[in-house]
């Protein structure tokens, strides 16, 4: 059971966006204390009705949104197979969640998700919003894929995939810049050799 003050703590998350919500904005209800505030979501976290994501980003437990929940935990786009699912391309739902990040690699386990964060600096563009989360385009999707096969589907399947959603002249040619600017000659004829498949085999 949980004190009329915790429980108003608890609503509050609870009925936050996605079942997630800030140390400041819940501050800002104005329910108790900072102090007080901190001692209750410790509290709350360690009987496990709450998770914190990062410091001061708190989650209802089990997690409403995974995907909210991975964008609110490690800042950047989500990205790989994850972007693919997002995009409708696949409709397995991935338990292995990627972030692309500029500079942060690291993974966190929490129910049966597997949220991992994958650092790839100056290769960390090519975003948009859908759906209110940030997830790569769909050439860098295919970019990200082909450059990091190991968060990917195998190559057959991903190549079948990208021939039924049969990308633009626009995304293919931003497929192209990302080649042309972050592959050298030795790895940009492995991007070349599954785009010829991918457009060759489309008939």
């Amino acid at each position: 059971m949980l004190d009329n003050l915790t429980s108003k703590v608890f609503s509050a998350i609870k009925e936050s966006k996605k079942g997630i919500i800030t140390l400041d904005l819940l501050n800002s209800l104005r329910l108790c204390s900072k102090d007080t505030l901190k001692t209750i979501l410790s509290r709350l976290n360690k009987a496990k009705k709450i998770l914190r994501l990062k410091r001061g980003i708190y989650a209802i437990v089990p997690l409403t949104d995974s995907f909210a929940s991975a964008q609110a935990m490690y800042n950047g786009y989500l990205g790989f197979t994850t972007a693919l699912y997002l995009h409708k391309l696949i409709s397995e739902i991935p338990f292995n969640i990627f972030v692309v990040t500029t500079d942060v690699s690291k993974s966190k386990k929490i129910g049966e998700y597997l949220f991992k964060a994958v650092a790839l600096k100056n290769k960390a563009i090519g975003f948009e919003t859908k759906d209110d989360y940030v997830i790569s385009t769909k050439a860098k999707t295919l970019f990200d894929c082909i450059l990091l096969p190991n968060y990917s589907l195998e190559e057959d399947k991903l190549i079948n995939t990208f021939k039924e959603v049969r990308l633009t002249k626009k995304e293919w040619k931003e497929f192209d810049f990302y080649v042309h600017r972050f592959t050298n000659k030795k790895t940009k004829s492995k991007f070349m050799k599954i785009r010829k498949r991918i457009i060759g085999e489309k008939k």
